[in-house]
């Protein structure tokens, strides 16, 4: 038996993540096996500390992943601001409570429901009751030990694990192939689903059916807007207890608004286009030609070009040196190594691309919207060689890897 308790953290929560896994029948072999809430069990209301904003300055050290909330509640003095769902009257909470549970049901019994145009949106988005039912069920038995009940990401593994399982209540994600921040699209979700996040303890799911896999997606969308739509309501009554606008004294209509745009930001997402595909073929071959290489020069003289804006001024010494940063859910993060062979997301060209191109939002890596689409390519060529000093030009290698 493995004894967790001597492992270091960031392991101990890898071990524990795969341990429950196994043990809930959840594994990326797709089982078939099934779970599901109770029909009359609620949402819990949220009792987990608010960052309405985070500090400025460079954290010195990562974070702990068995001190989360300690860390959380550390960030008022370092400039952030944060708040404890308590401070809100009883009176406000109640009525948020109600407003969610009318609008978004129960985890065993999940729907989107209100007016007209919200019940539109919805359908557009393909969050129908039965679809949410099902990624109910496989949520239960796959994610729920992670990610937690509400999306919180703090499921039974989740104080132990290091990056945290995502918290999909603040409607933020990272790897998207949509610009500002957006949300992400349904391909989106997907392509994390099925291929998990490397050097992370998110599994990948490619052996589940697709049917199933999209309904888990479904189910990600629904918990994310409902979170959401309570994160921001209680922001807006967080501003009222400093005498600042809020509700405006009607919680309701302001939940209802807040739902509706949220809803708005997901089809935009789902209207996004595709990104251009690589004018270059993925192939050996093709690496070692002298028009690649010349790409991947291009793209290093990109990189490394003097300036606060260049990608050397965050990947330092090509992210050996990165310095470390607060992210929106105010946990600690660092720019990817990129001499590394490990990115989270993928080093599929299409994906470096959309980092290149779109950024990292919630972790504060830029967009280039200003980059032509064959500078971007450049650079993606570049950062997807720099892992393997033989795919870079001999001036290129020497500056990243000298002797």
């Amino acid at each position: 038996m493995i004894e967790t308790r001597t492992l270091n953290p960031h392991l101990r929560g890898t071990v524990l993540a795969v341990l429950a896994a196994f043990l809930t029948g959840c594994s990326s072999s797709g089982c078939t096996s099934q779970h599901e809430y109770p029909p009359e069990m609620p949402f819990e209301p949220r009792a987990d500390r608010l960052v309405l904003r985070v500090p400025t300055l460079e954290p010195t050290a990562p974070g702990s992943p068995e001190k989360w909330d300690e860390e959380l509640a550390g960030l008022d003095a370092l400039g952030g601001k944060t708040l404890l769902p308590e401070a809100i009257p009883v009176e406000a909470r109640a009525s948020l409570d109600a407003f969610l549970a009318n609008t978004f049901g129960t985890p065993g019994e999940p729907k989107i429901a209100g007016d007209a145009d919200v019940n539109a949106a919805a359908g557009r988005l393909g969050l129908s009751e039965n679809q949410l039912k099902l990624g109910s069920k496989l949520y239960a038995g796959k994610c729920v030990q992670c990610h937690g009940i509400a999306g919180d990401g703090r499921g039974p593994t989740g104080q132990w694990i290091n990056p945290h399982p995502r918290d999909f209540r603040r409607g933020a994600f990272k790897f998207v192939n949509t610009s500002d921040g957006a949300k992400p699209r349904r391909s989106d979700l997907l392509r994390t689903i099925a291929n998990g996040l490397k050097g992370t303890a998110m599994p990948g799911f490619a052996m589940l059916p697709e049917p199933e896999r999209d309904a888990l997606a479904v189910y990600a969308t629904y918990l994310s807007i409902r979170g959401e739509v309570e994160y921001r309501t209680l922001a807006a009554l967080a501003a009222e207890l400093e005498g600042e606008e809020g509700t405006n004294g009607d919680l309701e209509a302001f939940a209802s608004a807040k739902l509706k745009a949220i809803l708005k930001d997901w089809e935009r997402a789902a209207a996004a286009l595709d990104l251009p595909a690589d004018p270059m073929p993925d192939d050996e071959a093709t690496k070692q030609s002298a028009g690649y290489l010349d790409s991947v020069r291009r793209g290093y003289e990109l990189f490394a070009a003097p300036g606060s804006a260049s990608c050397i001024a965050c990947h330092k010494d090509f992210g050996r040196e990165a310095t470390f940063r607060f992210d929106a859910w105010g946990t600690i993060v660092r720019p990817a190594d990129l001499t590394s062979t490990t990115l989270k997301a993928s080093q599929s060209p299409d994906a470096v691309f959309a980092r290149v191109r779109h950024g990292i939002a919630p972790s504060s890596m830029p967009a280039h919207p200003s980059l032509s689409d064959g500078q971007v390519w450049d650079l993606v060529h570049f950062v997807r060689a720099v892992p393997y000093p033989r795919e870079l030009p001999a001036d290129v290698r020497r500056a990243i890897y000298p002797e």
